[in-house]
């Protein structure tokens, strides 16, 4: 038991540096990952390692985006720091391309964009990856690919990992930006070819998927060269590297540019980030999308047809392929934004607004229920209680009056305008008492559960919970157990948290409104 909390159930990875188990969070009820250090960082060097994996985890931690891995705890556990993260069920590309070959030049495009995405956000976080293989991005149980296996600055790459490292990576710089962006280039080239930049082309393909051969030359073209094909001035896009076209002849002629790009010798020529990257392989995976796409070219006569799934190849008229050495430039990568974009942008705004009114809406729909009197109880109309069946929560005293919010209307009153309602968020420190006293905000809390339940957005199981524990804290306020209680609604803010992550708490709303104006330290 790690923590106290969790609970080491299989142990799924090792190195010199630590050990990766499938854990069972016992307080959260859920499974997670847990990355602990290992014996092999004992010894003399031992404290300063200890030292550079807690500054690593919590660097980690600042990193949240879609596509990496969510860090969800950060702990010391008898001196050995650990790192607590999502655990996610999928298939990395890895095992992918062991099981199937290459893969569809649309799904490499698709997963090799979302793996740009979540290392974009980590470089501008400041976090470089430096481990980059195939077993680096893995599928979570939705589908969407996850960054994982972040690396300690001055680790060693293993030996797997050494395909995938940037010429000044092998020569011992530390790890950048540009490297990782070398490593994915690396991981989209074995992607599609089924084999490692610039292997020769008699290398057995990974997987069981055939590679389709290269065309016989056309008569009276002049049979290209025995030497490697493409091969670039030096420092430039991909020098000495294969063309992935040269063992892939459908693959685009803009993919090979790209590909090359990445894995440019000179980390200056490569792409200026994450982010370009995955703009462009969009744009390469669905060409129809872009403004004057060139029309697919018809399948020459008597050639098999396409599988599904793969990408069919378009007349490019001409443009030079890969093999020219044209090197995507970061005005390529970064194009000017269009009318459309400037329209969609107008859509999303008016979108907002409209999910802000709404929000406003309930909330002060919530405030109206909890001052409308409550009748006594009739023998023909039973009370509806608050919360059942344990303790309900205390409402506020009668002989205090309810404060009003900014937003406030009373009958009669009509909105004639927009108001910002958004103020100052409230730390709740230990020891201070919200204002209204802790009855109070727990019934406002316990509304707001309910506003959002009403709306119908928020996992019934997950509601069910949070009413549950918000009971017991009011009864251990009662009973004057503050700390416990103030503890109880601690736990409650960490699950509603996580249940925003998994997609069973909508972000928006009666409920996420509440847990954003009021914070517990």
């Amino acid at each position: 038991m790690v923590a106290d909390r969790y609970r080491l159930d299989e142990l799924i990875g090792s190195g010199p540096m630590g050990e990766v188990w499938r854990a069972y969070d016992t307080r959260a009820d859920w499974v997670v990952a847990v990355k602990i250090l290992g014996a092999g960082a004992a010894g003399e060097a031992g404290e300063a390692a200890r030292e550079a994996l807690k500054q690593h985890a919590q660097a980690v931690a600042r990193v949240i985006h879609p596509n990496v891995a969510m860090v969800l705890d950060v702990g010391d556990q008898e001196g050995a720091p650990f790192l607590v993260t999502e655990f996610l069920t999928g298939t990395s590309v890895g095992e992918d391309l062991a099981a199937e070959g290459p893969l569809p030049i649309v799904e490499v495009c698709d997963l090799v964009g979302q793996a740009a995405a979540g290392l974009d956000a980590a470089h501008r976080a400041g976090v470089f990856h430096g481990q980059i293989d195939s077993g680096s991005f893995r599928r979570a149980a939705s589908g969407v690919l996850k960054v994982v296996g972040f690396g300690l600055p001055d680790e060693e790459p293993s030996q797997a990992e050494r395909r995938y490292l940037a010429p000044e990576r092998a020569s011992g710089r530390p790890a950048t930006a540009a490297a990782d962006l070398y490593a994915l280039g690396a991981v989209c080239y074995e992607l599609l070819c089924g084999r490692p930049p610039a292997a020769a082309p008699d290398l057995p393909v990974t997987g069981t998927r055939a590679t389709p051969p290269s065309p016989p030359p056309t008569p009276g073209t002049p049979a290209p060269e025995a030497s490697t094909p493409g091969a670039a001035a030096p420092g430039s896009a991909g020098q000495g590297v294969v063309p992935p076209s040269a063992i892939r002849p459908e693959i685009p002629a803009e993919l090979d540019r790209l590909v090359l790009a990445m894995l440019a010798s000179d980390p200056a020529r490569r792409p200026s980030g994450g982010e370009p990257v995955r703009r462009a392989l969009a744009a390469i995976a669905r060409p129809g999308a872009a403004p004057g796409a060139a029309p697919a070219a018809p399948s020459p006569a008597g050639a098999p047809a396409g599988r599904p799934g793969d990408t069919q190849v378009y007349d490019f008229n001409g443009v030079p392929r890969a093999g020219d050495t044209a090197v995507y430039e970061s005005a390529e990568l970064d194009p000017a934004p269009s009318r459309t974009g400037n329209k969609l942008l107008l859509q999303m705004g008016i979108a907002v607004a409209v999910i802000a009114v709404v929000a406003v809406a309930m909330v002060m729909w919530a405030g109206s229920r909890e001052e409308t009197p409550v009748a006594e109880p009739s023998a023909s109309t039973p009370p509806t209680p608050v919360l059942t069946p344990e303790v309900a929560l205390p409402t506020r005293p009668t002989s205090e009056p309810p404060r009003a919010s900014p937003t406030d209307l009373t009958p009669g009153d009509t909105a004639t305008s927009l108001v910002q309602t958004v103020g100052p968020k409230t730390t709740l420190s230990s020891g201070q008492t919200p204002a209204g006293g802790w009855d109070h905000w727990l019934v406002k809390f316990d509304e707001a559960v309910t506003a959002q339940e009403d709306i119908g957005d928020i996992d019934p199981h997950v509601a069910e919970k949070v009413h549950d524990k918000l009971r017991k804290a009011a009864k251990k306020l009662q009973d004057g157990h503050f700390e416990p209680a103030r503890g109880q609604i601690a736990d409650v803010y960490r699950d509603l948290r996580k249940a925003q992550v998994k997609g069973e708490v909508p972000l928006s709303g009666p409920l996420a409104s509440f847990l954003d104006d009021f914070a517990l330290s």
